[in-house]
């Protein structure tokens, strides 16, 4: 009996210890997707502040959809300076305000452009030489051995007050172009102002990742308040390489 006992004690302590171990491997990596989102440059003289809404359409596996939406604040002024809020994506239909992750601040006449990051209340600065005016030259987004792009012109159309040029691009990647078994299509249609010189509204569809669609409304085309470009005071600034890129 004495034994038994002491066997039981035994296993007492052992269980718990053998129930807390973990499995052992090596650190995980993480799958890590960023949308494509609109593009504004340092462009003189075309000031404004709007809104960017932004909606993210994914197929599951079982069918279903998975559908994560966010909006943003963006601005320039007539110098050419951009401010872009940047926030995450929540589930579709949240009634709550996603987090701001982002603020980032553009400066052609310095060329530097701040990635500020308000948790920490710093920001990192990084050299900036964008270009003042938008490249209309039509090139094909792949090389000729993964697929054939053909663009259709759309005509014109009114966009939040703006004349806006329509116009769509169709890719088709050749089977085996990125694993697919059969020919894909990637479908890209644009409203671009060019007033603004930005894209008003944006529609993707690419097979690898789903729908997007994005589209700049509240358009102002007054001079915005020169605080929403300034970066704040109390912001700790943070050099990086000039080879480096936000």
């Amino acid at each position: 009996m004495a034994r038994l006992s002491i066997l039981a004690l035994s296993a007492a302590f052992i269980l718990p210890l053998t129930a807390q171990q973990s499995p052992q491997h090596a650190p995980d990596g993480a799958i890590r997707e960023r949308i494509q989102n609109i593009t504004i440059l340092p462009t003189p003289n075309a000031p404004f502040t709007a809104t960017v809404t932004a909606e993210w359409k994914k197929l599951l596996p079982d069918g279903t959809t998975s559908v994560l939406s966010n909006h943003r604040t963006v601005a320039r002024d007539s110098s050419g300076r951009i401010f872009e809020e940047r926030r995450a994506f929540i589930p579709n239909g949240d009634t709550q305000q996603s987090r701001i992750t982002n603020l980032q601040y553009s400066d052609p006449a310095r060329h530097e452009m701040y990635d500020c990051h308000p948790e920490r209340r710093l920001c990192v600065v990084f050299q900036y030489n964008a270009p003042t005016s938008v490249s209309l030259t039509a090139t094909n987004p792949f090389p000729s051995d993964l697929g054939t792009t053909v663009t259709k012109d759309l005509g014109t159309r009114n966009t939040e007050g703006l004349d806006t040029i329509g116009s769509q691009q169709i890719t088709t990647l050749r089977a085996g172009a990125f694993g697919n078994d059969t020919p894909q299509p990637i479908v890209k249609e644009f409203w671009y102002s060019p007033h603004l010189q930005i894209n008003v509204a944006v529609q993707r569809f690419d097979p690898r990742s789903g729908q997007q669609n994005f589209k700049v409304g509240n358009i102002n085309l007054t001079e915005p308040d020169p605080k929403l470009l300034t970066v704040p005071a109390d912001y700790k600034l943070v050099p990086t390489s000039p080879y480096a890129t936000p």
